[in-house]
């Protein structure tokens, strides 16, 4: 339905990138109204890891166009399919994804369309600085009264796999929706290959309800115990089983990318001292072995003669 191009601003010459409707869908009204409402989306959101909007508006030929900061980085789907990531990368990225996610929650944003393509992933110096996009599927709980609702209740909206149960089922969507997919970007990652591979929508709802996704700690040995249960609680069936809120995720997240090295490491159990010897003896005092046996001849005898005069 459009196309993204990198331009520059002349006035500041600074690269940004440009996102455009094709003209021929300008009339279908809702399409043309999801794309202002992402809009309205990005730039409500003010996060080191959501793509910042610049500036938004109407093409003279027909069309819209919203202009966003340029991220130079690869998705993280292009990093996933050159193989599994460590687990402390993993966490590390997690994090940053949930912490955006604690923004766009805070300001009444559900994303609803998180997923590896729409996570880019910039270099700077030792650091990969994670960047949200594309909040073309965003829900706006706060919305003015003169927005109608675009998605309708039985209404499907969303990426096969991750998409929640209850988002593919077309049932209503809160911020535990989001939740779901940062637990599938997050298996993803730690395995290298998809969740929920192949399949039409209905395929892979069924086995989202039928199946527990697999565990990765007979995968990933040094996987951490935590983070094996964290994904359990992020891929739950049901929201209410799922974590309440991204920032609970954040930290645990964070935690664990920053954990140090040592603590992975089981404790090496401290040398034992050794078993005392058994001492011997000291050498017996003649002495007094002499008086213990005059003693008893003596309190024998005197016991013999009680006996007889008896």
């Amino acid at each position: 339905m459009g196309a993204v191009f990198a331009a520059e601003q002349l006035s500041l010459h600074t690269m940004v990138a440009v996102k455009m409707i094709h003209a021929e869908y300008t009339g279908n009204a809702e399409i043309s109204e999801r794309f202002r409402r992402e809009a309205m989306a990005t730039a409500k959101i003010d996060h080191p890891n959501v793509v910042r909007a610049i500036d938004f508006g109407p093409l003279p030929g027909g069309g819209a166009y919203l202009v966003t900061q340029l991220v130079r980085g690869r998705t993280l789907t292009n990093t996933i399919a050159s193989g599994k990531l460590p687990w402390r990368k993993a966490c590390d990225i997690g994090a940053q994804i949930a912490d955006a996610l604690v923004a766009a929650h805070g300001a009444g944003i559900i994303h609803r369309d998180l997923k590896p393509d729409n996570i880019l992933l910039e270099t700077r110096e030792d650091a990969t600085v994670v960047k949200v996009l594309d909040f073309g599927l965003a829900r706006v709980a706060d919305s003015a009264a003169d927005m109608t609702p675009l998605t309708r209740l039985g209404t499907v909206m969303g990426t096969p796999g991750y998409m929640a149960p209850e988002q593919a089922a077309g049932e209503p969507t809160d911020h535990r929706t989001d939740m779901y997919a940062l637990g599938v970007i997050l298996w993803e990652s730690l395995a290298g290959r998809e969740l929920w591979d192949g399949g039409e929508l209905s395929d892979i709802t069924i086995r989202q309800l039928t199946q527990t996704p697999s565990a990765l700690a007979p995968e990933i040995p040094d996987l951490p115990p935590e983070l094996d249960r964290l994904l359990s609680q992020l891929l739950a069936r049901e929201a209410a089983q799922r974590p309440q809120a991204a920032r609970g995720v954040r930290d645990e997240l964070r935690a664990l990318a920053n954990r140090p090295a040592s603590a992975l490491v089981a404790p090496t159990p401290s040398p034992q001292p050794p078993a005392p010897q058994p001492q011997s003896l000291a050498p017996p005092n003649r002495g007094l072995i002499v008086f213990i046996a005059v003693f008893a001849a003596i309190a024998l005898l005197i016991i013999a003669l009680w006996a007889l005069e008896q």
